[in-house]
Parts: C-alpha cells; sequence; structure tokens
C-alpha cells in the first residue's frame, strides 16, 4: 500500500513537472527563444548613427529618424507625427510623445536639436542635402529648424538614416559615442570591435509594436562567399548578397529560400573629368556605349538586377522614363573615339592620342558580390573598342581614399540613389559642383535645376525638374550608369514575415519578422 501510494506520489510529481516545464517550454519560444542572426556584409568599426546610420537605424533597429517612409517612398510618420513650413526657410516638428530613449530618459525638442547638431557637426554632408542653419527647441515636443536657403525636401532629409536621432548618454563628457542610444525597438548589449558582432534585446519599452524578436545578432561577413557558407551551415539565419552564381543552387537547399528584390540603388562608373581622356563628351559617350549592360546583367549578375538608362529605377515617381540610354553599339563607339581623336595608330590593338595610348584602371570593391565581375566583363567590353583597362579589387575605403587625393581613373560602385526619398538627393550628392569635387563635374545649369528643385514645394515641378536634370546627364554622361540593383536575400526558412522594403539600403529588418519553428 505504501508503495503504490509512493507511485501514486511520484507520478503526481511527474506529471506536474512535465506540464511546469511545458508552459516553460511556450513561454521561452514567444520570450527569450525568439533570435535572429544577421550575416552583415559590411565590416563593422563604426557604431555611430551620424555616419552609420544604416547599420544603427535599418539592420539593428537601435536608432530611428524623424520622418519615416512608405515602401513607396512616400513619407510618413516616425518620431515626428508631423511637420509644417512656417517661412520659405523654417519648418516646424512635432514630436511623438511618450517616447523614451533606452536609458529611459524622454524624447524631447531638447534632445533632437542636440542629437541633430552633432550629427551635422560630425558628418558636414548632412549640411549638403538639409540645409540646417539652426535648431531649437520651442517647447518639449515641437522642434524649429532653420535652413541657410529654402528646402522644401527638408523633411525627405530627415528620413535619413544618419540624422537618427540618439540620447546624450550616448556619448561620455568629452563628447565620444559610448555607444549608440536611441529609441528604436532593439537596445545594445554587446559590441566586439575586435570581430564587428552586435548583440541586440528587444525594447519591452517600445513606442509603438514591440518586435516579434527577443534577441537580434548581426555577425560581420564582408566576403560573400563566407556569407553563403555561414547560411548553408546554420550559422546566419539571413543575408544579403551572396554570390549571384550560387544563387539559384541556394534556392534548391532544404531549409532555405531565395528571393531577388530591385531597390533603389544603381551601379555606377565614376571617371575623373579633371583628367584626359574623360574631361571629353564623346569619349565617355564612345564608352557608355561600349558597355553591353544587357549581357551583364544576364551573364554576371544572373538576372539580379536591369540594364540601367539613367541614374534612377523604373517606376520611381521621379525616374525619366523617356531616357533612350545607350544600347551596346561597339562601332558606335569607336566611331566616337575616332572623332575624339583616338585610334590605333599603331595596330597594337589600342587606341592612341598623340602618341600616347588610352590605358586607364578601374577601380571597385568586394562586399558586393556583382561588382568585381562587372569589372571584369566591362574591361573585356572595352578591349573590343580599343581601350587597355586594368581592373583593381580594393576595400572600399581605400577606392575612396585614393580618389580624394585626385590620382585616379574610374571607379565603379553600388549608388543608392534615395537615401532620402526626394530625387534632389541623389542629384545633389553626386551631380552638383559644390558636391562633387571628387569626380569634377561642373555644369551651371545642372546647379540651377537642382537647386530649384530642392526649394520648390509642388511636387510635380520639382519632378519635372529632375527629369530635366535626367535628360542632360544622358547626353553628357559624367558617369556611366550600368544596372539597376538587385537584392538578393537568402534566410532560412524558418524565418517568417520578413517584406523587403525597396526603401532599404541592403535590407531592413521590422518588427514583424519572427522564427517560425
Amino acid at each position: 500500500m505504501k508503495r503504490r501510494s509512493l507511485s501514486i506520489i511520484l507520478y503526481i510529481l511527474l506529471a506536474s513537472l512535465t506540464l511546469s516545464t511545458s508552459g516553460c517550454g511556450v513561454k521561452a519560444v514567444s520570450s527569450g527563444n525568439q533570435t535572429l542572426v544577421v550575416g552583415e556584409m559590411w565590416k563593422i568599426n563604426n557604431l555611430d548613427p551620424a555616419t552609420n546610420g544604416t547599420l544603427t537605424m535599418e539592420k539593428a533597429l537601435i536608432t530611428e529618424s524623424l520622418v519615416g517612409t512608405k515602401p513607396n517612398f512616400e513619407l510618413q510618420p516616425s518620431l515626428a507625427t508631423e511637420w509644417k513650413r512656417i517661412d520659405p526657410n523654417t519648418w516646424k516638428f512635432t514630436l511623438r510623445k511618450d517616447v523614451k530613449f533606452h536609458d529611459g530618459t524622454p524624447l524631447n525638442a531638447e534632445a533632437v536639436k542636440w542629437s541633430l547638431m552633432r550629427a551635422i557637426t560630425i558628418n558636414p554632408q548632412i549640411l549638403s542635402f538639409t540645409k540646417i542653419k539652426t535648431v531649437e527647441a520651442e517647447n518639449d515636443t515641437t522642434v524649429l529648424i532653420k535652413t541657410t536657403t529654402p528646402n522644401s525636401d527638408l523633411p525627405a532629409s530627415l528620413h535619413y538614416s544618419n540624422t537618427s536621432i540618439i540620447g546624450l548618454s550616448s556619448v561620455d563628457k568629452d563628447g565620444k559615442l559610448i555607444k549608440p542610444i536611441g529609441t528604436g525597438s532593439f537596445k545594445l548589449d554587446h559590441f566586439d570591435p575586435s570581430t564587428g558582432d552586435m548583440k541586440m534585446s528587444k525594447n519591452t519599452q517600445y513606442w509603438g509594436t514591440v518586435s516579434k524578436l527577443d534577441k537580434l545578432e548581426i555577425r560581420a561577413l564582408p566576403d560573400p562567399n563566407t556569407r553563403a557558407l555561414a547560411l548553408e551551415k546554420g550559422e546566419i539565419d539571413f543575408t544579403c548578397d551572396p554570390p549571384y552564381n550560387e544563387l539559384e543552387r541556394l534556392g534548391k537547399v532544404n531549409g532555405l529560400k531565395v528571393e531577388l528584390n530591385k531597390t533603389a540603388r544603381t551601379y555606377i562608373i565614376e571617371m575623373n573629368l579633371k583628367e584626359a581622356p574623360f574631361n571629353d563628351v564623346k569619349v565617355r559617350q564612345a564608352m557608355s556605349y561600349a558597355i553591353d549592360r544587357e549581357s551583364i546583367v544576364k551573364n554576371v549578375l544572373f538576372g539580379c538586377g536591369a540594364a540601367a538608362k539613367g541614374p534612377y529605377m523604373p517606376g520611381m515617381a521621379w525616374t525619366n522614363e523617356n531616357l533612350k540610354g545607350y544600347p551596346y553599339d561597339p562601332e558606335k563607339a569607336k566611331q566616337l573615339l575616332t572623332e575624339a581623336g583616338w585610334k590605333d595608330s599603331d595596330g597594337d590593338g589600342v587606341v592612341d592620342k598623340n602618341g600616347k595610348p588610352m590605358k586607364i584602371t578601374l577601380m571597385t570593391y568586394p562586399q558586393r558580390p556583382g561588382l568585381p565581375p562587372m569589372a571584369e566583363a566591362v574591361q573585356a567590353q572595352f578591349k573590343k573598342v580599343g581601350i587597355d583597362l586594368k581592373t583593381e579589387i580594393m576595400e572600399y575605403t581605400a577606392m575612396s581614399e585614393i580618389a580624394s587625393k585626385g590620382r585616379w581613373d574610374m571607379k565603379m560602385s553600388a549608388f543608392a540613389t534615395a537615401m532620402i526619398p526626394s530625387p534632389s538627393y541623389h542629384l545633389n550628392i553626386l551631380y552638383h559642383s559644390k558636391n562633387n569635387k571628387v569626380i569634377g563635374y561642373n555644369n551651371a545649369e545642372i546647379d540651377k535645376l537642382i537647386d530649384q528643385c530642392m526649394a520648390v514645394d509642388d511636387q510635380k515641378v520639382k519632378y519635372d525638374l529632375s527629369k530635366q536634370v535626367q535628360q542632360i546627364l544622358e547626353d553628357e554622361e559624367p558617369v556611366l550608369p550600368i544596372a539597376y540593383y538587385g537584392v538578393a536575400v537568402a534566410m532560412k526558412s524558418k524565418v517568417n514575415s520578413f517584406v523587403f522594403n525597396p526603401t532599404a539600403h541592403d535590407y531592413m529588418l521590422t518588427n514583424e519578422v519572427n522564427i517560425k519553428e
């Protein structure tokens, strides 16, 4: 009897323990067990939102900007609920109430003022498109921003990730960043500067919809092949831009899925217009005719993208859809080179002028998997028209540093065209003579049209001005557009509710993403 009673007691205890652990298991799935590990394509050695806001705002979800944007590039509220133009040079922004930074301090106008002025000080490029002169706190929830010149694009400019807002406790007494303290749905727990790995946990006090994930980890994996291998081995759950020649195979791997998406980014070749032969428009046009864009998209990008006619991808509200572009025409390229005085006078297969052969160097970087093979394709295509092109693969920062010193020929990159959702951003950054000191493009009519595009309120007029600029750029080809960027997102099948946002600058996570076991 005692033995039976003991058995009953043991059974009850075992059943109770099973129910208890089962309950804990259910709880763990919704709290503490939802961890997404992301393989990031860039080295991570900088967590300052003023210079690396794409990481902190779009990928790590630590910081947020005053103004948000919809997938169709329309503006929407974020930390600011509304904005109004008071006069040509003054804007009033109303802040969202009851928002707190990760350290518990309130988001108010003084905090926004401090954060914006700090960002401008650290990253002067922000001034080139915000035109901010002063930022003042009218009261706790109202920020007044004055610009040096009329700028109808100020709200769009304050969507720019490098203007995302951080709290005062983000820096030490000397103003040096300790770690970004934002208002986003995740807060930074740990950063390893030696590896670039980041660990974040859910902000349970987030003002909006709290993330379905509990933890978010970002691991720096700059090599595309490494990213693909890490995904296959199960070391990461999510990444973008593995090698394009691996996309079809990865999509067939059990437990993985691959998506191809369009985004506002264009593969371009910039040239040193201060030097020959690039200061001759006929040479630039010849080079553009010498590039077989359709072949590059098909055979190099494996269909991940589209041949480019101009700076903006089709379908954007301000894209000039009437551009003809430069179809592949090597004979036309040779004709233009001849008209510019370049011909193969000694029969060595390379055109020359005044005894000097056209030997040029094209720089690019490896993090975006399409760039190195694209450079090789352009090299082969240029050879067919008598241009001797050498390619050099290096880190992006090294390439930029070389170009900044003025001793360079060409560089290929994937240029984001809507870091702020307005046509003026890309045009102002790359083509306005005040800002493109590196390539040296100078066209007074372009400058005037871009200035008008930034100032005018009427959206239709703004877009029409932008389209005029695009037409002039097609005629003068100061930059060679190659292909519209396609983002390949690869992830484990269990990653649920990821929806690609075309406004992202690689990828943009949301609070709906979760792990479905």
